[in-house]
Formats: structure tokens, sequence, C-alpha cells
């Protein structure tokens, strides 16, 4: 006889009921469960709204925080219905706007955009006010909190939890009268490297693209002198979020041009081997220099990222992720700066600052003096960041 499995959401006594296991329904205790809501089985389910859904997004990091959203909600109790894009502003689609005030509560992930009181950083501070107004519970999570003004910082008082990233971050905040809890990036509480960890290191050095143009180009003309070095762009090549498990997509997703249940795909660079012969011509290490741009601007399937980390002897980290995943693939790394000190916030939480190369051409040397004791760190940090990650959720869905 075959099994009946339920592993999404379902319906008791017109509530929408979350279980947090699969259920036999064939079997008499599961049946029993059932019909009378043991709390130990299942509970009630709640609906969430995301804002800065960064996932629709071609990077691996985004991707990887937005499937964690998504998975600690549900183990929680809770699911995400809509998300509102990175590139969307949630305050100009008013069908979107009733979405959230239907929901019972609306979580934002801050990630790397609340700093220096952008545009960006402005709209998803202007949530709390809005969902304090309407009654609606929100948190504002995972985030950084950096040179901002007292108007943004005056809008996220209004959030009802607010969980920075980091220590420094929570050295902003607080300074500017805000209450917050630091838990470290979601990144770091997920098992996409499970199945890598186990891999040999190679003899090779991965060099990342960089948020930050010059330290990028200097990290990069030093690598090539080198031999052993591959270079990797962090941007995942598939249309949809390779992380998260089909029955926890949202149903709604508000993109620049409005709302739609199939957000379209990330659009790749175009001409990419045409236009790095062009940017390498008559300049030195011509050939590699080309075959370096193109793997810079190239994307490539998120298990191929996740494989070249791992099988890396080491990662000069031009990215936040970049250091997250090798972390996780317990791969040693060198973390370069980027537009925040997000990195040095992070790497100093875990007890690792001198792993950050201030200047892009002592990477590989930072590399060459890993310890076993930064692997030992690496394994606390990462323990942390799910115990927090847990303890985070269950904070939110009592709220909600």
């Amino acid at each position: 006889m075959s099994i009946a499995l339920l592993r999404k959401p379902a319906y008791f006594a017109g509530r929408e009921l979350y279980f947090p296991r699969a259920l036999d329904i064939e079997n008499p205790k599961s049946q029993n469960a059932l019909m009378h809501g043991r709390r130990n089985t299942m509970m009630e389910f709640r609906k969430a709204v995301l804002i800065n859904d960064t996932s629709t997004k071609a990077h691996l990091g985004c991707r990887v925080v937005v499937a964690q959203i998504a998975a600690l909600a549900a183990r929680a109790g809770m699911r995400i219905t809509a998300t509102s894009s990175v590139h969307a502003d949630w305050r100009t689609d008013q069908a979107f706007i009733e979405t959230m005030r239907n929901s019972d509560i609306v979580i934002v992930n801050g990630e790397g955009t609340l700093h220096d009181s952008s545009r960006q950083a402005k709209a998803l501070a202007a949530v709390g006010p809005y969902c304090r107004s309407a009654g609606i519970p929100s948190v504002l999570i995972n985030t950084v909190f950096e040179r901002n003004d007292t108007d943004t910082a005056d809008a996220c008082r209004s959030f009802d939890l607010i969980f920075v990233r980091e220590t420094r971050s929570a050295g902003h905040a607080s300074h500017m009268g805000l209450n917050v809890n630091v838990v470290p990036d979601l990144t770091l509480s997920s098992d996409v490297m499970k199945n890598y960890r186990s891999y040999v290191a190679g003899s090779t050095f991965v060099v990342t693209d960089n948020a930050n143009a010059e330290v990028g180009r200097i990290a990069t003309e030093y690598a090539l002198e080198r031999d052993d070095v591959r270079f990797m762009n962090m941007n995942t090549s598939e249309a949809r979020n390779p992380f998260l498990e089909v029955n926890l997509r949202p149903d709604l997703v508000l993109m620049a041009n409005g709302l739609t249940a199939e957000p379209a795909p990330p659009k790749h660079p175009e001409k990419v081997a045409y236009k790095a012969w062009r940017k390498a011509l008559l300049k030195s290490h011509m050939r590699r220099r080309a075959n370096m741009i193109i793997d810079l601007t190239r994307y490539r399937p998120s298990s191929e990222i996740l494989d070249m980390v791992a099988r890396a002897k080491g990662v000069v980290a031009g990215r936040f992720h970049a250091s997250c995943m090798s972390m996780l693939a317990g791969t040693p790394f060198a973390a370069l700066t980027s537009n925040t000190s997000k990195t040095e916030g992070m790497l100093a939480d875990a007890g690792m600052s001198h792993i950050l190369a201030t200047d892009p051409r002592q990477a590989f040397d930072v590399i060459s003096r890993w310890k076993e004791a930064d692997d030992a760190a690496v394994e606390i940090y990462i323990r942390r960041a799910r115990n927090d990650a847990s303890a985070m959720f269950a904070e939110i869905r009592a709220i909600s």
C-alpha cells in the first residue's frame, strides 16, 4: 500500500495549518493528530510577507539567504506567501500593500542594503512605520546597519524586532537609539555545503569577483601573475532559486513591473567572450586576462560555484558571501574589503580579524598562514549562527 505524505500546509477547521514533519496520513496516530490538532504534531500556520527578496538577483549568497528565510520560517510555523523583490519598491503597488495588510507579519530582509540612508535603505526602513500604523507586526532581520541618518534610524524604531548580522552594525544601531540583537548572516545556518565538505582540497586558488571595483582590480591584477589561480563570478545561472524548495515558493512576487506568480529570471551578461578579448587586447597576459574576464563575468550553475569553493586550496573572497561559503565548506580564505564594514564585522565576531587582507596583494599570504585554530573558530561561529537563526525565527513566530 502506498504511503501518502503531507509535506505542504493543510487546512483544518477553516485555518491553514503547518506540519513541521511529514505526516503518514494512513497511520492511525497521524489521523488522530490531524483530527484533534495535537500541538506536538502541528501548529497554526501564519502568513508572512517578505520585503527585499534578493533571490530575484542571480547572486548565490542572496539566493541562499532567501531560501533560508523561507525554510526557517516554515519550521517555526510561518509561510512566506508573497515577497517584494529587491528590484521593486513595495510602496508603489497597492495590491501588494493590501497583501501586507492581510498578513500576520511582515519580514524585512536587510542584507547589505541598510547603509548610507540610500533610497533603497529608506524604502526598507519605511516598512516599520507603515506596519505600526496598520497594526501589523514587522521585523527587520539579517541586516547591516551603517552610516544611516536620524530619519532612517527613527523609521527603524517602529519595527517590533531588529536583528543585525554582526556586532559592528549593532554598535552603529545602538548609537542611534535602536534596540537590536545580533544573529550571524543566514547563509551560515544553511546546509548548502553539506555534500561538498568531504572534498579533498586541490592545488588551485579561487579568486572571486568584488563589489569594490578598485579592490577587485588590484586583487585580480596580482592574481594574474600566478599560474595556480582560477577566477569566479558568484552569480548563478539558474532561472529560479535552486536552493528554495518548490513548496516554499511564494504565491506572488512584486517585481518592478508589478505582481506576478512567475518572476522573470535574472538577465545574463551578453557577448562575454567578445567583450573579454576586446578588454584584454594588447595588455599583459592577454590570453590569461581574457579568460579571467570571462570567468569573472559569466554565470555558473550553483553546484559548480559550491564545488569550486569546496575544492579550492584557498579562496580570495571579494564578496561577503564568498567568505560565508568558504566557512561552510571548511576552505581556508582571505577576505577582502567591500562597500561596508560587514565583512570586518563578521570576522571580528568570529575571532578571525586576521583573515582580512586589507591589501589585496597580501591575500595569498593570509591564506598560507591558515591554522587549525581558524578551523575551530569557523566551526564555533557556524554553530552559533545555526542556533541563533532558529531562536530568531521562534521569536518572530511568537509575535505574529
